[in-house]
């Protein structure tokens, strides 16, 4: 493959993406996204300085790609834009192999400030302090990785048939089993938002009362 003229950052991310796509997270190097851009290892470095420096780009460029629903509409409900984030969020996590892995492994980033503050505001604005309405971005965030995380490292389900020991209580267990499995992974992670967003409704109540909301 001829060596391109100008390496561009944006080349290397997607290409990072592709490799992360093909080989997983375990088995992602720097040799192997080099190869895929037909191009020299140390021709990385101008652009990134390591390995993490470019897992973080590739996260932020998963986020902002695949996550496009980041900001509050102005006269939509705190509890419908967390909930409308959260699946948004979870949608990017699952566009690439080992998504919440990498958005997990690359830490805490600094939010861009000006939409980090419309987050703040539109929550303030709705009866949150400024310190509930991070935490309840922080709980949802980490809900949505979990959930994907656990999604995308589960081995995949046997196809061999349970032996079952002819206990009713085996029995009862295993048809409440497949009818969850039934339901599918979008009902479950639906279902445990609606019970964390109704669990912020606490707090967002609590900060709303007078003297007992937390300050700034």
């Amino acid at each position: 493959m001829p060596h391109p003229r100008r390496l561009e950052r944006s080349a290397i991310i997607a290409a990072t993406i592709d490799v992360l796509n093909e080989r997983g997270l375990d088995d992602l190097s720097l040799h192997a996204i080099a190869a895929h851009l037909g191009v020299r290892q140390p021709a990385l470095y101008h652009h990134f300085p390591s390995k993490a420096a470019l897992l973080d780009a590739a996260a932020a460029e998963v986020l902002d790609r695949w996550h496009t629903e980041r900001l509050p509409a102005e006269d939509e409900s705190w509890q419908s834009y967390l909930t409308r984030n959260a699946r948004s969020m979870r949608r990017a996590l699952l566009q690439v192999r080992d998504g919440a892995r990498l958005i997990a492994a690359t830490g805490p980033r600094t939010p861009e400030p000006a939409a980090a503050l419309a987050r703040i505001d539109f929550l303030e604005r709705q009866g949150f302090t400024a310190t509930d309405a991070v935490l309840a971005s922080i709980a949802v965030s980490r809900y949505v990785i979990g959930c994907v995380l656990e999604h995308q490292t589960a081995p995949a389900p046997s196809t061999a048939p349970s032996q079952a020991d002819g206990s009713p209580e085996l029995e009862r267990l295993q048809r409440i089993a497949a009818a969850v499995m039934r339901l599918g992974p979008d009902d479950e992670f639906d279902t445990g938002l609606r019970a964390l967003v109704a669990g912020l409704s606490e707090l967002a109540e609590r900060d709303a009362a007078p003297d007992e909301g937390r300050a700034v």
